[in-house]
C-alpha cells in the first residue's frame, strides 16, 4: 500500500467503525468486501488481503470476496442484500474511485439506492475522494446516527 493511500485509511479509520458501530448496535446487515485480483492478487490467506486491524471486525461478520471494482459482479452480494430486505446500500472502505464507485453504479443498476459514508472512503489521493463524494450522494456518520435513532 503506498503512503497515500495508508494515510488516508488511517484518516478514515474512526468513521468506518463508527457506522459499523452505529449498523450494529441497530442491527444491521454489515457486509466486509475483501478484493482480490485472480491474476495479480493478494491470495486470500495472505497478510495483504485482510483488512487493517484498526477496523471493526468480527468474526460472525458477513465476508464477501470480490474479484472485479464492483462487488456485485459475480458474488453473493445482492443475493445477501434481498434475504435480509435491504433495498439501501451505505458504502465505505477503499478504493474510492474503483470499488466504491464501481458499487455505488452497480447497487443503482440492480434498484438498491447506494449512499457513501461521508468522509468514509480512501484513496492515494484526496482530490480523488472529494471527487467521488461530490458526484455520489452522501451521508455523514452524524446524518445516519440520527435517522437510524
Amino acid at each position: 500500500m503506498d503512503d497515500g493511500l495508508r494515510k488516508s485509511v488511517e484518516a478514515r479509520t474512526w468513521v468506518i467503525n463508527e457506522a459499523v458501530g452505529l449498523f450494529r448496535r441497530k442491527r444491521l446487515p454489515i457486509v466486509f468486501v475483501y478484493h482480490t485480483d485472480r491474476e495479480k492478487g493478494p491470495e486470500p490467506d495472505a497478510k495483504e488481503f485482510e483488512f487493517s486491524t484498526r477496523i471493526n471486525i468480527r468474526e460472525q461478520d458477513v465476508k464477501v470476496v470480490e474479484n472485479y471494482s464492483n462487488t456485485f459482479s459475480r458474488t453473493e452480494l445482492e443475493e445477501i442484500l434481498r434475504k435480509d430486505g435491504c433495498d439501501t446500500v451505505m458504502i465505505a472502505g477503499l478504493s474510492a474511485t474503483e470499488c466504491i464507485l464501481a458499487t455505488y453504479i452497480g447497487a443503482m443498476d440492480r434498484n438498491f439506492s447506494p449512499y457513501l459514508v461521508r468522509d468514509g472512503g480512501a484513496s492515494h489521493r484526496e482530490d480523488y475522494v472529494r471527487f467521488v463524494e461530490e458526484i455520489c450522494d452522501n451521508l455523514s456518520v452524524r446524518a445516519l446516527h440520527q435517522m437510524l435513532s
